[in-house]
This record gives C-alpha cells, structure tokens and sequence, in this order.
C-alpha cells in the first residue's frame, strides 16, 4: 500500500480521536456545571423556605423542628457547593475563585444558625432574618450568574476547538484528496488503461488460438479421413494378394505378408482414434444423466468382454449428473476397457465405481486390482499416442485416457491417477455441476 496513504489515514484518524475525546469533555463539562448550577439553585430554595419557615414559627408558634431540618439540607448544600468549587477550580474574569465568593455567605448562614439556637428564648427578629436571607440570595444569584456565564464560555471555548478541529479535519481530506488520492487514481487508471490494453492482446491472441485450433481440428480430420480410402485399397490388395499367392509363399514370406497385415490393421485403427479425438465434443448439447444407466449399457455393449474375463463390475447407487451424454458414456467405457486389460495373466478384474458430493462438483472413482502404474508414468498415460507397454503385451492405441482427459475437461474438472505398481490403480475424476455449454 502507498506510503503516503498510509500516513493519511494515521492522520485522519488521530484528528477524529482527538475531536471525540473533546466531545466527551464537552459533555462531561455540560453535565458537571448544570448539576453545580442545580445545587446551587437547591441552596437558593432552601434559603426562601427558611424564611418562610421563621414567619410561620413566629406567627402560629409551631415547633422548630422542620426548620433545624431545613437548615442542616442548607449547610449541607453550601459544603457540597465549595466542594465542588475547590475541584473544579473555576476562576473568576478578575482573578480570584469562585469558591472564595461562596465562603463569603458563610456570615448569612452563621446569622440563621444563631437565630435557631435562641428561637426558644427571644422573640424572632423577622426584620433581620429576611434581610438577612435577602442579601444572601441576592448574593447566591450573583454567584449562579458568574456559574453560568463561566460555564458559557467554557462551552464556547470547547466548541471553538471542535469547529477548529472540524475543519482542520477538512483540510486535512482536501489535502490527502490532491497529495494521495488524486496520484493513487492517476496511478489506478493508468494501470486500468494498460490491463484494458493487456486484456485487449489476450482477446485477441484467444482468437487466433480458437482460429488455430479449429483449424488444425480440420486438418486432423481431413487427414485422418482421407488417409482412411488409401488404407482401406492396401488393406483390401493385402487379403487380395494373400488369398491368391499365400500357399505359394514359403515360411517367410508367410510371415513378412503376416506383418504387413498387422501393421495395416494397427494403422486403420490409429487413424480412427485420430479421428474420433479430432471431433470428440463438436457438436456437443448438454442432458442430464443417469450415471447407473450408463454403466448397465456399458455393462451390455463389453458382456462379451466381461465374460470372457469373469470380471467383476459394481458400484454404488450413481446421481444423475448434468454432462455431455455420449462423451460421458466414452469416458466410463475407456477407464473399464482399462481396469479389464491391464491385468495379471489368469487374474480377476475386479473394478469398483464410486461418486462424492463435493458441493460444487461431482467426484467419481474407479478403482481396479490391475497391474497397477509407475509413479514416472503417472502424469504421461494421459498424453495422446503414450504407451506404457508393448502393442505385444497389451493391444491398443494409446489414446484411450487421452479421450478421457479431454472428456473431463469439457466437463471443467479434473483428471488423475493413484497407483502403485503391481496393486492396481485408482482413477479420480470431476466434473462441474453447472457447465456453461459454449
């Protein structure tokens, strides 16, 4: 990531740590000063509710009792209030503090208190008591207005550091928007215009290639069927010529037309997998398939096969698969014309057929007790005309897992072999659930 992004976002962020740790100040100083304030408007109240409560002692000569409770909630508010005052330390605009001016009504509330102390003793001096409580409130009223003022520009303070901070934050975005993001996007289309241009080639190199392809399938299968009508004439002159000079031949010349005969015949069969391979998917339309229906034709078309060998073929209950049915069908026939073949002499071919779920693909394993394959060779069985054994040991072309490779990448899966020589050989192959049919 780009350096000077990085450093952006720190940046960013500090600032907007900062702007919320003074948010919560802010918030914090509201609350602490409005419950200062209210104490001190309870200490007011209270002020007026002594008074009152001196008039009616004085003029209906009721107990003092509710009085001595009022006066004990009335100091106990003026110590809650210069305890307030001695932690939050608020100066005054001409030096000095705030809780230096609240001991200063300490006389008016001595004065109360001695009036309670001789209430039972002397007449009530109402005349002093309510000038005396006059000038306290008119003092207290002084106080909670230089609260409130104090508070006010305490606020207003915090909110000029918030705006402060706010448009620091903006300048901050218009300069990581002209220094960071503007070359980053500068930086971004450039390389969007080279991929776009890259993506552009590759269209074009996929189209050649599709071309290329298509054309070598073309020559693959002119070749192939044209090769097909020469064949057929040698073929057909070999019977000719070996039905009619055959017993005037001796025992070599016997063998000699013996080996033309095979080598004609393995060539006529080589140009057919050519060719099957040169159009294997044209024309291609996808079905759903039932994997067990497939395996019982398969089953029926190799019986001869199956019989002769005595093999034994079983699998599991099969799902039915979205593929390319008649490709699909050559697939399973190739891997157990396969596990039947590559067998021991007088051994029992013995394959068994499994599927696995694996959510987005279907898993299908065929396993065989044959003669099993070289960890070398494990990669090459696929390759097109690759032979493992001699045409003497094992008939064939070579192109029957060729086949099968190719099948199973129509299919977007996958194809491999595990094996160990000489304990038979367990074939892995998948196929997409849901196959784009191009």
């Amino acid at each position: 990531m780009n350096r000077r992004y990085i450093i952006g976002i720190c940046i960013t962020v500090l600032v907007l740590g900062i702007n919320q740790i003074f948010i919560q100040y802010w918030l914090k100083q509201k609350k602490t000063d409005a419950n200062t304030i209210n104490v001190a408007g309870k200490q007011r109240m209270l002020s007026q509710r002594i008074a009152a409560e001196f008039y009616v002692i004085d003029k209906e000569a009721k107990s003092s009792v509710f009085l001595k409770s009022l006066l004990e909630q009335w100091v106990d508010t003026h110590h809650s209030l210069i305890s307030r005052m001695e932690e939050s330390n608020i100066l005054l605009e001409k030096g000095g503090n705030i809780r230096d001016e609240f001991k200063k009504l300490n006389p008016y509330i001595t004065f109360i208190q001695e009036q309670v102390k001789s209430i039972e003793n002397s007449s009530v001096n109402l005349g002093a008591i309510t000038q005396n409580q006059n000038n306290f409130l008119e003092a207290m009223d002084a106080i909670v207005k230089k609260l409130e003022e104090n508070s006010d520009k305490k606020l207003s303070f915090i909110v000029w550091i918030e705006y402060f901070l706010f448009f620091l934050a903006l300048l901050i975005l218009v300069l990581e928007v002209y220094f960071i993001y503007k070359p980053i996007e500068s930086k971004v289309r450039q390389a969007s215009i080279v991929l776009e241009d890259k993506n552009e080639k590759l269209n074009h190199a996929l189209e050649k290639i599709k071309i290329k392809n298509k054309e070598l399938q073309e020559i693959t299968y002119i070749a192939s069927h044209d090769l097909q009508e020469p064949l057929r004439t040698v073929s057909s002159m070999v019977d000719m010529f070996g039905v009619k000079y055959k017993a005037s031949f001796d025992e070599q010349g016997k063998t000699m037309l013996g080996f033309i005969e095979s080598a004609t015949s393995r060539m006529r069969n080589l140009v057919k997998d050519l060719l099957e391979y040169s159009v294997l998917g044209q024309n291609k339309k996808l079905t759903r398939v039932d994997c067990n229906e497939i395996l019982d034709e398969i089953t029926q078309d190799l019986n001869s096969t199956i019989t002769k060998t005595n093999a034994i073929l079983k699998w599991n209950a099969l799902p039915v698969v979205t593929a390319y049915k008649s490709e699909f069908r050559l697939l399973f026939q190739n891997l157990i014309s396969n596990a039947i073949k590559f067998q021991q002499t007088d051994n029992q071919p013995k394959i068994e057929i499994q599927s696995e779920d694996l959510k987005e693909y279907w898993k299908f394993k065929v396993s065989d007790n044959g003669i099993g394959i070289k960890e070398e060779y494990k990669e090459k069985i696929f390759y097109i005309f690759k032979r493992m054994h001699s045409k003497e040991a094992y008939e064939g072309t070579g192109i029957g897992l060729s086949h099968c490779k190719k099948i199973v990448e129509m299919h977007d899966g996958k194809l491999w072999v595990e094996s160990e020589e000489g304990k038979g050989s367990d074939f892995y192959f998948t196929i997409k659930k849901e196959i784009v049919n191009l």
